[in-house]
């Protein structure tokens, strides 16, 4: 399906991807599509100039580093919260480490590519769920 396509299904969809790179965004797909992974978290410091505020309720279109969409999630949850005091539960939920050290270690290190880390900075934390995967994943 093409990202035209999908924008007739779902008008007020933003688009958005995962991670920085196109081995971290198969990853982090991969770990959605497999249930590991029904969160995320974008710092604030991004929203309004590589990333659109989430909105409770509204349907975005998750992109690949081709701009092919993959999937489409609804917002369920959204939290303002500073890296240095992120919950076990809320790290946890992003899929992506078995630790909270572990999220934050790999969060840093993400943050700090691009050039906008720091402790104390405000992340928007964000849980949702999958409406439909157009990569032939189970909903």
């Amino acid at each position: 399906m093409t990202l035209e396509e999908v924008k007739e299904r779902y008008p007020e969809a933003e688009t958005y991807r995962f991670g920085d790179s196109a081995a971290l965004s198969d990853q982090l797909l991969a770990l959605v599509r497999a249930g590991k992974k029904r969160a995320t978290c974008t710092a604030v410091a991004e929203l309004g100039l590589s990333e659109a505020m989430p909105e409770v309720g509204r349907r975005d279109i998750v992109l690949d580093y081709d701009d092919v969409p993959q999937l489409v999630t609804e917002t369920l949850e959204l939290r303002e919260v500073r890296f240095c005091e992120m919950s076990e539960d809320m790290a946890l939920a992003e899929g992506e480490d078995e630790t909270l050290a572990g999220w934050r270690q790999g969060h840093e290190a993400y943050y700090r590519r691009a050039g906008i880390f720091a402790p104390d900075m405000a992340l928007i934390w964000e849980r949702f769920e999958v409406v439909e995967d157009f990569g032939g994943g189970d909903v």
